[in-house]
This record gives structure tokens, C-alpha cells and sequence, in this order.
């Protein structure tokens, strides 16, 4: 080719677009090629991420029992990641878990091999802990009779235990402790804390002691008191009972003194109460059961016989002034009354006390046929001390009561303290010494419910306990009382978390009821390892505040408030001041960095809405219906022990 004809090919302009075309479409292929091959490669390592998440996870949760190594493989495995797994690192100390793992995939390129990339590397690192630094739980049951509907209860109690067993682990022992605080109509703190209290219980109502003339009604209104000159002359009175009655041997012991009336049915069964630490509340109680038919209905024939032979049987039991009284169930509509025996003042009429005939009982159960009544008779010494001696000797069977002046405690069984309205605005421990009296509002259903607004001595708070059995066990054993005050539980509850409480932590350590390692707990408010919490669960609405007019009146004991009849009670709050002072309390919880989880159960919309305004946040609070509780348990209880993926 000659020099022109080149000359004339490189002055032409004609294929320059086509040449420019070609490598523009190279470099679009590769770049959209790059983009795919980048959104493959980030969706691999979205999933493998995702996957060691999820793997760190659960093996860092102290309740997992396979090696932590082991898990995470396991995850990888089952997603066909197998490969990818680098390494796990594990840390383990007390009370904490901490799981990393770093892992990559390699995947190989479909466009970017044009730009020399053939492979490209998805990387991942995953770190998750489990860590329980202190933590104080305050857990608020409601133990309200309407908890029996629905099987509210029967369902409550194994979600609280379970709940009872995720936060209280092996590992979290010593730096968690959990308050129970069961509440119905009002809150028992226990007999030892009512004393730190300075609470004064009620004493026993004086009255006539002696015996009448048949001008004047003796104590309790007996009609074998009043028609006899004396003691002595009643001893020869058929209508105190001493004439043998049905063929019970019991019924020829001679009677003295009088403290039972003639039951109107067959007495089935009698509890006997004892106590050991001289402050006339009962500690100890015996049942005795399958009391025949024809045994006598005035308990006054037999009832030295059973108290002499239930204290040969108890260790506890060594002093005669340690038997109080006795309570007496018969009849179809399984009705109970207390006796006061110790210190009695108005003879056989019934008495202020305890009546619990069912449930759980600190003693045991004796049959009636077993114990030889008239042999354990003789053996009997009167717990009214100084009078037996003055008559002639500790061993003798005749049974007198203290003089009028006597100070003698009514044997309460429970031991609430009154709280008013002032002090929802604080968060100390109630300050008033005044005692909650012994009454029931609504109608009982004794098949259930035990008597009493204030929950009784097997219903009180267990306080900065770390024995998850004893917990467990506690909580099945708790049986149901009237009312549902919620401010209380609330209020009991914000106070246990309150490091100005202290000097009651330290006195409960003392009387033995906290172990000792728990010295200078509650922690601090702003201590930055220590986290508190309050869980509140309940089936209803906040309710009045009943009182009887006549807070030492027996038949608080007997007959339903509601049932007395006007004039026999008034309202010492009202419902919606109630609900202010319960609100009163969760705001001060959440402005000290309290968390508050509620769980309302099967409640109204009233209801329902105190516990949405109670709870820290709407994502605290759980409103469930029959099994979905142990669903709502189980979730705080994951988010207190505190799971947390940290990288």
C-alpha cells in the first residue's frame, strides 16, 4: 500500500463511534457485572452475620447447658455455613458469659473475573454476652379471692415459679435477690418486722372476771355462770356440763372454768395455737381431726386433755403459758371460731384470732381417737400462771384467767400496718404504728380463700432472699385472701429497693430471716453495676378501703363486713384515691431508675389502663389472658437476666 493510500485511510473519521461504542459496552458490562457480583457477595455475608448472631446468642445464655463452641457450630452446620467458621472465643466467670466468633466465606465472582477478581471474601464477627451484674427484683403477686376464678391462681403460680427459676440461676446466686410481696387487701410484712415497726397490737378486751349471782350477767353471758353462787357450786351443775354426755369418756372430766360454748353442730375438727417467743401471736398450731360424733360439743371437756398431750409431742413446746386458745370448725357451712384461752377475758364468748383450718399450718395433724383424753387431762397446767399458783401449785387442772388489768396481746394472725396517704409520697418503710384489724369485706368461699384482708402469717413477705427453692415452694403454698389493695404491694415493694431502708435489711439479718451477705443492700440508687427492678402482676382493680367501726369486735372474725350491716364499718379510702396513691408510686419508681414490668391479668379496661400507666413503658406492660401469663412471665424474666448482643 502506497504512502497516499494510508494517508487517505487515517484521515478518515467514519468508525471512531463504533470503536468508542465497543469498549463503552466493555466497561458497562463490567460495571453492572461488579454490582451484581457485590450484591451476591453482600447477601452471603447478611446471612452468614445473621447466622453468628443468632449463634452467639444462644450460646452466651447462661441457661445453656452444651458447650458454647459446640452451639455455634451447630448453627453454622444447620445452615450449610460450615465452612465459614474461623474460631470461637469463650469467657466464662460467676455470673457472666461471653461468647465471639469470627468466621468468612469466599465466593466466586461471575463478572469481576474480567478485572482479574475471581474471588471475592464475606466476613463476620459476632459478640454476645449474658452478664447478671446485682440485681434486686421486688415481685408483687395478687393473691386477691378473685383470683380464684377462671383458675387464675392455678395458673399464676407455676409462670411465677418459673419465672422465680430464670432470674434466681446458679450462677446469679449472691448478687441477685428477689423480694416476695403477695397482697390482697392489704400487705403483711411478718410478725418480726410488725415489732421493728413498733406496731401495737390490740390487747384484750377487759370485762368481768368473777363469777355471778344470778343478779348479774357473768362474762360471755353464760347461763351455767350465772346461775351458780360459785366455782364451786357451778362444779355441781349439770348445765355447766358436767353431767356425762353420749358416750364419750371426755364428757365425765369436771369442769372449771368455762372457755368454750355448746357447739351447735359436731365439732370436726380443733387447731391449737402455741407460741415461743412470748409476744401472745402464735407460732406454732396443732390439728386434731376425726373428732367423733358423740364426743361433747362444749370443748370445755376435752380440750386440757389435747393441749397437755400435743406439748408432750412437740419439742418447741415447754412452758404452759406458751398455749394461747383454740379454734373449733363444725357444721355444714364449715363455719370457725376462735377461743381465747391465755389471758381471757370474757369467758366463752369467741374471740379476735386465727381460724385457719385448711392450707399449710406450722405443726402437725393428730387423730382424736389416738390421744387417752381423761389420762392427759391430769397432766394439764393452765397457761395463766400466776393465777394457778396462787391456788395451789403449777400441776393443778383448774384453769383461771388473768385479773382485769391484764395487757395480754390478742393472738392476731396477721401483721399489716397501716399505711396513709402522705406516705406514697416517699419511699420508706410505712411509719405509723398503728395495726390493720382482723376482718373479711367480701363473702368468703372457704373451700379457697383464707379469712382476713390482711393476709396471714403463710401469706407475708419474703425479703432479699436468694433460695430459689424455698421460693418456689413458697409461692405454691400461698393460698388467697380478701381484697386487692395494689398501692401496698406497690408501696412495700419501691421501699425493699431503697437504700435509706437499710437498718430494716440489717435487723431482718439479725433476727436471721436475710442471710448475712446481703449486708448494705439495697444497693444504691445510681450504683452503675446494680440493676432494680418491680414486677407487678394482678387480676383486678384496685379496690376501697374497708375498716370495721369496731376493730376488736369477734365477730370480725366470723361474719363478712358486707354481711353486718350498715353502721358496722366505714371507708378508711376510696378507690380512687387508692389508684392515685398506687400511680403515686410507679412514677417515683421510674424517676429513681426503677424498671417496672406489669402484667394485668384477665383485668377490666380500668384496670388494664393503671397497669399500662404503671408500667416504665407501654413495651413493660402485658395484658394476658389464662396461659398467655407464663408467656408473660417468661418474657421479663429474659429481659432482667439482660441478653444483650454487644458487637
Amino acid at each position: 500500500m502506497n504512502t497516499g493510500t494510508v494517508r487517505h485511510y487515517l484521515k478518515r473519521e467514519d468508525g471512531n463511534v463504533t470503536v468508542f461504542s465497543i469498549f463503552m459496552g466493555v466497561l458497562i458490562l463490567v460495571i453492572t457485572g461488579a454490582s451484581v457480583d457485590l450484591m451476591r457477595l453482600e447477601s452471603t455475608r447478611v446471612a452468614l452475620q445473621s447466622t453468628m448472631d443468632r449463634a452467639v446468642i444462644a450460646a452466651a445464655d447462661l441457661d445453656q447447658t452444651q458447650d458454647p463452641s459446640t452451639v455455634v457450630e451447630d448453627y453454622l452446620n444447620k445452615a450449610s455455613m460450615s465452612g465459614a467458621l474461623n474460631g470461637v472465643s469463650v469467657e466464662t466467670a460467676l455470673n457472666a458469659r461471653t461468647v465471639s466468633a469470627n468466621g468468612s466465606t469466599d465466593l466466586d465472582t461471575f463478572f469481576m473475573r474480567m478485572s482479574g477478581w475471581d474471588t471475592l471474601t464475606a466476613p463476620a464477627l459476632s459478640t454476645a454476652d449474658e452478664r447478671i451484674a446485682n440485681v434486686e427484683i421486688s415481685l408483687v403477686l395478687d393473691i386477691s379471692g378473685s383470683m380464684r376464678h377462671n383458675e387464675r391462681m392455678t395458673r399464676m403460680k407455676p409462670a411465677a415459679q418459673d419465672f422465680v427459676r430464670k432470674v434466681m440461676s446458679d450462677e446469679s446466686s449472691g448478687v441477685t435477690t428477689l423480694n416476695l410481696v403477695p397482697f390482697a387487701g392489704h400487705v403483711n410484712p411478718g410478725d418480726t418486722l410488725f415489732d421493728f415497726f413498733r406496731g401495737e397490737r390490740p390487747k384484750l378486751k377487759k370485762g368481768n372476771n368473777g363469777w355471778g349471782n344470778g343478779d348479774q350477767d357473768a362474762p360471755g353471758g353464760s347461763l351455767c355462770n350465772n346461775n351458780a353462787e360459785n366455782a364451786d357450786e357451778a362444779l355441781l351443775s349439770p348445765e355447766c356440763g358436767n353431767a356425762p354426755v353420749g358416750a364419750d369418756a371426755a364428757a365425765t372430766i369436771p369442769l372449771v372454768t368455762t372457755f368454750f360454748p355448746e357447739w351447735p353442730n359436731a365439732i370436726e375438727t380443733v387447731m391449737f395455737y402455741f407460741d415461743t417467743d412470748e409476744d401472745d401471736v402464735y407460732n406454732r398450731a396443732h390439728k386434731v381431726t376425726n373428732i367423733p360424733v358423740n364426743a361433747p360439743r362444749d370443748a370445755d371437756h376435752f380440750f386440757r386433755g389435747l393441749v397437755a398431750y400435743l406439748m408432750a409431742q412437740d419439742s418447741e413446746l415447754s412452758s404452759p403459758g406458751q398455749f394461747l386458745g383454740m379454734s373449733i370448725e363444725g357444721g355444714w357451712a364449715k363455719d370457725t371460731k376462735y377461743f381465747q384461752v391465755k389471758g381471757d377475758q370474757n369467758m366463752e364468748d369467741s374471740d379476735i384470732g386465727p381460724s385457719k383450718h385448711k392450707g399449710k399450718f406450722p405443726g402437725n395433724t393428730y387423730d382424736y381417737a389416738g390421744v387417752d383424753i381423761v389420762h392427759w387431762t391430769d397432766s394439764y397446767v393452765s397457761p395463766n400462771i400466776e393465777l394457778v399458783a396462787a391456788e395451789g401449785g403449777a400441776n393443778t387442772s383448774a384453769d383461771t384467767t388473768t385479773g382485769a388489768d391484764s395487757d395480754q396481746n390478742i393472738n392476731m394472725p396477721s401483721s399489716c400496718v397501716e399505711i396513709y396517704d402522705n406516705e406514697f409520697m416517699t419511699t420508706a418503710m410505712p411509719l405509723s404504728d398503728d395495726y390493720v384489724p382482723h376482718f373479711m369485706f367480701w363473702e368468703i368461699d372457704r373451700e379457697v380463700m383464707q379469712w382476713g384482708w390482711c393476709p396471714g402469717e403463710d401469706a407475708t413477705i419474703q425479703y432479699y432472699s436468694a433460695d430459689r427453692q424455698f421460693l418456689v415452694d413458697y409461692i405454691g403454698d400461698m393460698p388467697m385472701y380478701d381484697g386487692t389493695g395494689l398501692p401496698y404491694g406497690m408501696k412495700y415493694a419501691l421501699a425493699l429497693l431503697d437504700p435509706g431502708n437499710r437498718d430494716e435489711v440489717s435487723f431482718l439479718i439479725t433476727e436471721g430471716l436475710v442471710d448475712s451477705r446481703f449486708e448494705g443492700r439495697p444497693i444504691d440508687w445510681n450504683d452503675t453495676e446494680t440493676e432494680k427492678y418491680i414486677v407487678l402482676m394482678t387480676d383486678g382493680q384496685t379496690t376501697d378501703q374497708y375498716r370495721p367501726n369496731d376493730p376488736k369486735a369477734a365477730i370480725n372474725s366470723e361474719v363478712e363486713l358486707n354481711n353486718q350491716g350498715s353502721g358496722t364499718y366505714h371507708n378508711f379510702s376510696v378507690k380512687s384515691n387508692n389508684i392515685s396513691n398506687l400511680l403515686a408510686q410507679c412514677e417515683l419508681a421510674k424517676e429513681l431508675g426503677v424498671t417496672v414490668f406489669t402484667i394485668a391479668f384477665e383485668t377490666n379496661a380500668s384496670a388494664t389502663n393503671d397497669m399500662k400507666a404503671c408500667a416504665s413503658s407501654v413495651s413493660h406492660f402485658f395484658h394476658v389472658q389464662g396461659e398467655e401469663i407464663s408467656d408473660a412471665f417468661d418474657m421479663v424474666a429474659r429481659q432482667i437476666n439482660n441478653l444483650r448482643l454487644i458487637q
